[in-house]
Order: structure tokens, then sequence, then C-alpha cells
């Protein structure tokens, strides 16, 4: 497949077939003030089933009874996460999930900007002649691209080249990871990125401050954008460039992740620190 076959391409994900599936309700809360957290990770391991649970913390799966046995992780940015067999969600105690929170030491760095020099860390797309995006609206489905920064860099701004929107307004969770390995990433944020934009707001690129998130990164990373709230109906296709490199993605909450051929028009500028 070339770009010169396809002006339009969109990223297929694998849906398995659910059979005999038992509903999960519950909710989960903070163990520090038994407030529920919203927009927490939930998902069967390395599985195409999750979601994302609201605002207030309420969640709703459904789960096919040969997964008994799997494990099932909840996970947000700022606690610590659980991991725990698929056939003790029935046993939680009215319901209930707590997440401790986590408690961040931070040595002392010292920042020193002999010449402030900002970089750009990616590349953007200028050409609208392939197009590419979220096959579906599942909650916790992400798309990204993995940049290399070679140095030690804050991150000032993350900027999309958007090629179609049909929404009125978006929103999306942003996540940094640090790359493991091709198939393992750790997300390093202390605490969660939201973006939003409306379809007006679409020309050559949209960008966003992140100075004010104190994001110091070094080496590769994985960048990517999670559906983490029902979009509705509607389209929204980025901007992409079939070779330059891979967009990573994944259906669902704790998902396992794949790659295919072009990157969405994604990327960051930074400020060198050394």
């Amino acid at each position: 497949m070339t770009s010169k076959l396809v002006s339009t391409i969109f990223f297929v994900f694998i849906i398995p077939v659910i059979t005999f599936g038992q509903l999960r309700e519950g909710k989960v809360v903070s163990s520090q003030n038994d407030q529920g957290i919203g927009f927490v990770n939930i998902g069967v391991v390395g599985k195409n089933i999750g979601t994302v649970s609201d605002q207030n913390g309420n969640f709703r799966i459904v789960i096919d009874s040969i997964y008994i046995n799997d494990s099932i992780r909840f996970s947000a940015i700022g606690y610590e996460p659980q991991t725990f067999p698929v056939r003790r969600l029935n046993d939680l105690p009215d319901k209930t999930l707590y997440l401790n929170p986590l408690e961040f030491y931070l040595s002392e760095i010292k920042v020193v900007y002999s010449k402030p020099r900002e970089i750009r860390l990616g590349y953007p797309v200028i050409s609208d002649a392939l197009r590419s995006g979220f096959s579906d609206n599942d909650l916790g489905s992400e798309l990204g691209v993995i940049i290399d920064t070679k140095k030690q860099v804050r991150l000032k701004d993350l900027s999309l080249n958007v090629g179609i929107c049909t929404y009125d307004s978006v929103s999306y969770r942003v996540n940094i990871y640090e790359v493991v390995n091709q198939t393992d990433f750790k997300n390093i944020l202390a605490k969660p990125i939201y973006i939003s934009f409306s379809k007006e707001k679409i020309g050559e690129a949209l960008t966003f401050d992140l100075w004010e998130n104190e994001i110091i990164v070094e080496g590769n990373i994985l960048v990517t954008l999670e559906l983490f709230k029902n979009l509705g109906e509607g389209r929204l296709l980025f901007k992409t460039e079939f070779f330059t490199g891979y967009t990573y993605h994944r259906k669902t909450s704790q998902g396992s992740w794949t790659k295919s051929s072009g990157a969405v028009g994604l990327y960051l500028t930074g400020r060198v620190i050394k």
C-alpha cells in the first residue's frame, strides 16, 4: 500500500467476540479521602477488553467468562495501580475499589540554561494527502508516536496536525511514556494532562502548552492521545506521513500495543537542559 493508492486510512483493530459476557459494575475511589477518581483506566491486561471510569469513578465493563483467570488492572496517573484476577471483581466490598495516591520524592534538579535553546521533537505533517485516526470511539483507545529526544529536554508544548474534524469539540488525555521496549511503555506523568479544541480552531497546527507541567524527558518516549470520554458521533483524522515512521495504538485500557506504518501529525517542542 502506498500513499499514491490511498488518500485516507483508518487503523483497524481486531475486536474479540464476547459471548456469555458478564456485566461488572463498581466505583474507584481514593483511599486518602474516599472521593471517586475520574477517568481511571480499567482493563484485562493484554486483551482488547477495557474501559475508563466516568468523572466520578463509576465504571461498567463486560467480561467474558473465559477471562475469569486473567488479570484486570486499574490505573490512574498519580495513584498506585492495582492488578488482580478478574474473578476477584465479584468480591469487592460494596463494589468499591480503593487506589492509594503515589508519593513523589524528587531529588533536587539544578536546571541551567547557558544558552536557552528550543528544539522541535518529531516532525509536523504538512501534506493533507493521507489521513488516519481512531477506528472507533472506544474508551481507553490511544494512538501516538515514538520520539527520540536525544538530549535531556523540558517539554514546552505539544502540536497536532488535524486533517478532518466533524465534532463540534473534542477532548483528549495526553499520555507520555518511557519506552521500556517496543511493546512495553511506562507512563511518566505525575498528573493528568487534558486538551480540548473545537473544529473551528483547526488550521496549520493546534498547539497546547506543556511548560507548566514541568515534564523533563530524555531518550525515547511515546506520546499519545487517549479517548477518556465518549465523543458521540463524528470523525477526527490526523494528517499522516506514510514513510516517516509508525503510529502506535491500542484499542482499550490495559490492552496490547500494536503499530501501523505511517506517523500521525503529533510533535513536541522543548528547551534543552543538557
